[in-house]
């Protein structure tokens, strides 16, 4: 399939979708500029103020949210969404007025954003459902917080990314627009700008436009994450990384004090609101921004050491991070986070492994903090904790971690091109022209990888649900009785090291039975066998009606319910999903 058609068809498919969504981050990101203007003034340039403020967007948003259901619950509906109406014309008008200059970088990361809205969108054209189980527990959630308009809360009675579902419901409250229709144009919206808030850092930093833009492209194309998270349908996952990218950008105005004359307290005001926001969507970015306030405090002691000593830290960093990569690889619960950087991402390893003598060389002090981030991310997965309702886990899962590898890799990409370039100029002064053509080599590399490895479209590992179970699903809407209790195939989860057996997840498009229609789900017990007696007898004593196959690899063995007419008759027959009547209970 053509990936530009596929992207401008489901452009089309979704446009007042991505309308609602784009106005609204539109609105948040003029209101955080506005905010960090007051704060920093003239002291940025257009493009930088453009990148931290698109990573800011979450923070207005999500008080006009609050705003928004709080009015609404107190005083109705219409009263609501009048004054939040209200609240972003008058804030526009304001605000437009005031946009700052425009620049050539500036422009680039425009024509960036609009070309990744192409690509990313081309995911939709094949997409179902959102992926995976995680989704439908989301779907869930929200449908749950706007029916009632209280904090939703997951199965354990504990707070689940209430950020998120927050987020989610003010556009499908405010709009009147399908749950479903805002989580997948949504979660493409933020794939699509989420590199862009990376330009600041790098521009800051080396003070090249092309570093900052190599940063953006190596970011948003040049690993499998982020974007493979939407395959494991971790949408809050990836709305966290804009809090992670913003609240990442505000620490290192921090961390490079008196680069501007910031207004101290509306900055560390703005940081800690980014901060708790942020854990608002995913509790564990408190975990990540711990790992870089510790990286942070030893680079700051290991710039006191002189230059040979610095030198052996830097050893010991890949010593340590070669030593975890070997347990990680040994353990096949965690393998995964390996593998997902080898098979796919190789060229950009390689390449960053090329770039980086030329980051530690000329921006020593940020490339060590980033190089240290990466064997303290990894550590979180050997750290042993209690979560009361969950049992025992570690700090950081797997998944956590092979998503946040990127983003130290990736501004080590930036800063290890402007160390090539100045190397470049350095060895031969008057070679200005070719040094800076060559530096544009890696750009090309990124693309050409891209092409090649990039996966634009959904996984068949993780697209639970066909046409064939979406048929099945309004069958039993129309069918089944509302006390209807059905079984669906289950499987292990791990995604730590210490993850219990009894730990389930669904494997078929019968996840999405209970949250669409509302009847009852139950899943399967591992080592049931539904050709056995003491089978039978389980589902039976549990008064389980039917039984759900669908057509992925772990579903229910359709042959086998077939070949036994007297306890399990079928009902409905499509070549991906089946659902069998538990008979023979009498």
């Amino acid at each position: 399939m053509n990936i530009w058609l596929d992207g401008f068809r489901a452009l089309g498919s979704h446009a007042w979708t991505l309308a609602w969504i784009l106005l609204i981050l539109a609105w948040g990101q003029l209101v955080t500029h506005r905010a960090l203007f007051k704060i920093f003034g003239k002291g940025p340039a257009p493009a930088e103020y453009f990148s931290l403020s698109i990573s800011g967007w979450f923070l207005p948003v999500g008080i006009w949210a609050v705003l928004l259901f709080s009015v609404s619950s107190v005083f109705g509906a219409a009263v609501g969404k009048v004054l939040a109406a209200s609240i972003l014309l008058l804030s526009l008008f304001v605000i437009v007025k005031k946009v700052g200059r425009f620049s050539l970088p500036f422009a680039a990361l425009i024509l960036f954003l609009a070309v990744s809205l192409v690509l990313r969108f081309a995911f939709l054209q094949k997409a179902v459902l959102p992926s995976y189980f995680d989704s439908a527990e989301h779907y869930r959630l929200i449908e749950t917080f706007l029916k009632t308009m209280e904090i939703p809360v997951n199965g354990q009675g504990a707070y689940y990314h209430i950020g998120y579902h927050v987020l989610i419901s003010v556009f499908v409250y405010f709009f009147q627009s399908n749950v479903i229709e805002v989580m997948l144009a949504f979660g493409q919206v933020i794939l699509a700008i989420l590199p862009l808030s990376l330009f600041f850092i790098v521009r800051r930093e080396t003070g090249l436009d092309a570093a900052a833009l190599f940063t953006v492209l190596l970011a948003g194309f040049g690993w499998h994450m982020p974007s493979h998270l939407l395959d494991w349908g971790k949408y809050p996952a990836l709305l966290s990384l804009v809090g992670v990218h913003f609240v990442s950008s505000l620490g290192y105005v921090a961390y490079r004090n008196g680069q501007f004359d910031a207004r101290r307290l509306p900055f560390y005001f703005l940081l800690g609101a980014g901060v708790f926001v942020t854990a608002l969507i995913h509790t564990r970015s408190l975990v990540f921004f711990a790992v870089i306030g510790i990286a942070w405090l030893v680079a700051a002691l290991q710039k006191r050491l002189d230059h040979q000593f610095q030198r052996i830290t830097f050893a010991g960093i890949l010593f340590i991070l070669a030593v975890e990569l070997v347990f990680v690889w040994q353990s096949p619960v965690l393998q995964t986070l390996v593998d997902g950087y080898r098979k796919t991402d190789i060229w950009m390893l390689a390449l960053i492994l090329v770039l980086s003598p030329f980051a530690v060389r000329f921006h020593s002090n940020l490339a060590f903090l980033l190089l240290l981030s990466l064997p303290l991310l990894i550590s979180g997965l050997f750290v042993p904790i209690h979560i009361p309702g969950y049992g025992a886990q570690t700090l950081l899962d797997r998944p956590y971690v092979q998503m946040m590898m990127y983003l130290p890799l990736s501004i080590l990409g930036g800063l290890g091109l402007s160390g090539l370039t100045q190397s470049l100029t350095r060895l031969k002064p008057d070679w200005l022209l070719p040094a800076r053509l060559t530096a544009f080599l890696p750009f090309g590399l990124v693309i050409w990888n891209a092409s090649l490895h990039h996966e634009f479209y959904p996984s068949d590992c993780c697209q639970l649900v066909t046409y064939d179970d979406l048929a099945a699903i309004a069958w039993m809407d129309k069918t089944l009785p509302p006390d209807a209790n059905i079984l669906i195939a289950s499987a292990n989860l791990y995604v730590t090291a210490l993850e219990s057996p009894e730990t389930r997840t669904g494997v078929d498009g019968g996840i999405w039975i209970a949250p669409l229609i509302s009847r009852r789900t139950t899943l399967a017990p591992i080592g049931l066998h539904l050709d056995q007696p003491e089978g039978h007898a389980l589902l039976c004593g549990q008064n389980l009606s039917h039984i759900y196959a669908g057509g992925m690899p772990q579903s229910f063995n359709v042959d086998l319910l077939d070949g036994l007419p007297d306890w399990y008759q079928a009902e409905f027959a499509l070549p991906s999903a089946k659902i069998y009547r538990v008979a023979g209970c009498e």
